[in-house]
């Protein structure tokens, strides 16, 4: 066996803790990124043409982000029925769950990029675009919706790649396309006049390169994996399976970025030292946040080509060492985030107010955060095994649901927005005990059926 083979295997055999954490880099790096792809545009914006354009493209940010996290919630079906056929050694049905998975992204990816287009009035219409950026935010989401073929394209191949223990390069093509978006961001609204038209048309290219760098490995690979164009078709019961187990992924993603739609409604009934507090704490927070799910992307491979390989011992410690590297990373990452409070509020805002509230704000959530390495690592773990509906079930109800109805009681009998604080280490305490007991009674109950029927 070669070396190369040695390490696309490493989920399967040898150290846990090692193998997590180099599956784990690659993805955090991949976080990372995105985020940068998200900041980039505002960035050129803010700066080169002015805060209605900013506002323009901020307009349609929430219907954006939750197209995204479907996206990539489909995408986790499909890489969760690929890794276990991979760690059973099934290069039959592993083949026809490639070729489905990258055939339905081909369809969805057109079907979803034509209705945006033709839809994109409606929908800033239904989000009550101002009239005066109306223009410009039509403008950057029509051009914006075409860049979603290559982001499903791109989103699908990572999926194949990380479930056959590849997060390296998935982790340089979006790289590649990052690179190419701050110079054209750079050319398109620095140097040519072209405004928002320009920060959109950046994204789109860029997301084209790192998708077709994507198409391009999986038509030339040598691997199990490799994509024939000739056999690229829907065969029915790959489809389903990736269908049953991304769609829930799916409309959590989505459903979650609404419900924090009504968290924001009651950050803004205190004012705007408040909202700013809240803006600066949620840029802080994604920071905290970006490990977390590195390790929770992590587990869904590890626990696929587990499950796959009938190796359920494994997959018992894989669980276990997942949640004791990211508790320990979040602590780590925690304290260092309370003991650099003041500056970390001081650098996005010099009112002293605006970092008063932003400090009452993470004294409480930044001690708990480590909560949120349950919700992670227990909900890649069961997905992982093959089932999807429940974590999404469990998610909607704390997360949105609950959250909702104690924020309606809470913040009226405590009018602060330490109130609105101490809602989210509940609902994330709640989730995490929900998850854990769901994930014993999935290790004693299902988990022989899954392998059975998977």
């Amino acid at each position: 066996m070669t070396h190369k083979c040695r390490k696309q295997d490493m989920l399967l055999r040898g150290s846990i803790g090692k193998a997590l954490v180099w599956f784990a880099l690659p993805l955090l790096g991949s976080s990372f990124i995105q985020l940068l792809y998200n900041t980039v545009d505002l960035i050129f914006i803010g700066n080169y043409i002015g805060k209605s354009a900013s506002a323009a493209v901020g307009s349609s940010g929430l219907i954006l982000t939750c197209l995204v996290g479907f996206i990539t919630g489909i995408s986790v079906g499909a890489g969760v029925v690929a890794a276990q056929y991979y760690g059973a050694g099934d290069r039959k049905n592993l083949q026809d769950a490639v070729h489905t998975a990258m055939a339905l992204a081909c369809i969805g990816g057109v079907l979803l990029m034509a209705a945006g287009l033709l839809l994109a009035p409606f929908i800033l219409q239904w989000l009550r675009v101002p009239a005066d950026i109306y223009p410009l935010s039509l403008t950057y989401i029509r051009i914006y919706f075409i860049s979603i073929l290559p982001m499903v394209l791109y989103n699908m191949g990572s999926a194949v790649l990380r479930a056959h223990g590849d997060s390296r390069r998935p982790l340089l093509y979006l790289a590649a396309g990052a690179a190419l978006n701050i110079f054209l961001d750079w050319l398109f609204v620095a140097v040519f006049p072209w405004g928002v038209a320009g920060a959109s048309w950046a994204t789109t290219i860029s997301q084209s390169l790192s998708a077709v760098l994507m198409i391009v490995h999986l038509l030339r690979t040598g691997r199990e994996y490799r994509v024939c164009i000739r056999k690229l078709r829907v065969h029915k019961h790959q489809m389903l399976r990736i269908v049953k187990l991304g769609i829930p992924a799916g409309v959590q993603a989505s459903l979650l970025t609404i419900s924090n739609m009504v968290v924001q409604f009651y950050i803004n009934g205190f004012g705007e030292n408040a909202m700013a507090a809240f803006t600066g704490y949620f840029k802080v927070e994604n920071f905290m946040y970006l490990p977390i799910l590195a390790f929770g992307q992590a587990m869904v491979s590890f626990v696929g080509q587990n499950v796959g390989a009938g190796q359920l011992e494994r997959v018992k410690k894989g669980v276990r060492t997942g949640l004791l590297l990211g508790i320990g990373c979040t602590l780590v990452i925690s304290a260092a985030v309370l003991l650099s409070r003041y500056y970390l509020f001081r650098m996005f805002y010099p009112e002293p107010e605006v970092i008063a509230c932003g400090m009452q704000i993470i004294v409480i959530t930044a001690p708990l955060y480590f909560i949120y390495v349950f919700i992670e690592v227990l909900s890649g773990a069961v997905r992982g095994a093959g089932a999807s509906l429940a974590p999404m079930a469990v998610a909607i109800g704390n997360l949105c649901v609950l959250r909702t109805v104690l924020l309606a009681v809470m913040v009226p009998l405590w009018n602060s927005v330490q109130a609105i604080a101490v809602i989210y280490p509940i609902t994330w305490t709640t989730t995490a005990l929900s998850l854990f007991l769901y994930y014993r009674y999935f290790q004693r109950r299902r988990m022989a059926q899954v392998m059975q029927h998977g």
